[in-house]
């Protein structure tokens, strides 16, 4: 999918809804009910095949000389200390959950705003970034557009496990500076803009509404397997475990009367800064190209 496609994408999306926030929050709203309702019917299913190990994730964490082939180009957001922290404090209930899952460390959390390119080769990811103008104006962007999230709350699959984020909907009154019509497609779609202007064709993508941070991955299926099937009872209890904690995170971090925790209250950009990465970055790991400004 090219640029202009991509574009097309985000455009259509924030016309569908009049640009209205409330409305553009409602889409992403929409997408977690239904992804969740899918994956919650699919693993407590009697024929349900229970959850999926990574593959490649167990490579590299018991073969030393083995390396990942998906080599991509991504803009990612980094999360603030307070989010930092709500994220271990997830990971740590869901490993009392699943004692075996893989969690991302705390140094390799990140959203990511945009997938330039994905799954290339070491030799055509070198090539691209030698085309690449200065990053600069990419970097830079959040310092004058501020998109804020709301509401985390965890979304899971028979891979694993996210901490979720939509656009604020002018629930926040803190007086941070930020325009509340201006939302986090805007920004993803304008920084699509920026890197066409500068003649990067931006060629991979993330669904619309889609803003997570991966908290956890399934590298066995041995918490929820006996006798080396699927057990229903030990993944009812493992869905049971997430839907509580999305319950904590309700009450105790969604906005309420205007204001809300930090943990709960994103300006992207804020405390930490956007970050050109490069190389192997399906994991949190990479290089960065270009990290801009705390705001």
């Amino acid at each position: 999918m090219d640029s202009f496609s991509i574009l097309d994408t985000y455009d259509e999306m924030l016309t569908s809804v009049d640009n209205d926030p409330a409305r553009i929050q409602a889409l992403y709203e929409t997408q977690w009910n239904e992804q969740v309702s899918k994956a919650k019917a699919k693993l407590l299913d009697d024929g349900s095949e229970g959850v999926q190990p990574d593959h490649i994730l167990v490579n590299l964490l018991n073969d030393s000389n083995y390396k990942d082939p998906r080599n991509n180009l991504c803009v990612w957001a980094r999360p603030t200390p307070a989010i930092r922290s709500l994220a271990s404090k997830c990971q740590d209930l869901l490993q009392k959950l699943s004692p075996n899952i893989w969690l991302t460390p705390q140094d390799c959390l990140h959203v990511t705003l945009l997938v330039i390119a994905e799954s290339l080769t070491p030799e055509a990811l070198a090539a691209l970034v030698r085309t690449l103008p200065s990053l600069h104006g990419v970097t830079q962007f959040p310092l004058d557009h501020r998109a804020r999230l709301v509401k985390p709350r965890l979304a899971f699959d028979n891979a694993g496990v996210a901490l979720l984020y939509v656009p604020a909907a002018g629930e926040i009154k803190d007086g941070r500076g930020t325009d509340e019509g201006y939302t986090y497609p805007h920004l993803q779609r304008d920084i699509i803009k920026l890197f066409r202007e500068e003649g990067v064709e931006v060629n991979a993508r993330h669904p619309p509404t889609s803003c997570h941070i991966t908290l956890a991955r399934f590298i066995t299926n041995e918490d929820h397997c006996s006798d080396g099937k699927p057990d229903h009872n030990a993944m009812a209890s493992w869905v049971l475990g997430i839907e509580e904690i999305n319950e904590m995170l309700i009450k105790e971090y969604w906005p309420h009367e205007g204001t809300a925790p930090e943990a709960g209250n994103w300006v992207i950009g804020e405390g930490r800064d956007l970050d050109v990465r490069e190389g192997t970055v399906w994991y949190g790991g990479g290089q960065s190209l270009a990290v801009g400004p705390a705001l």
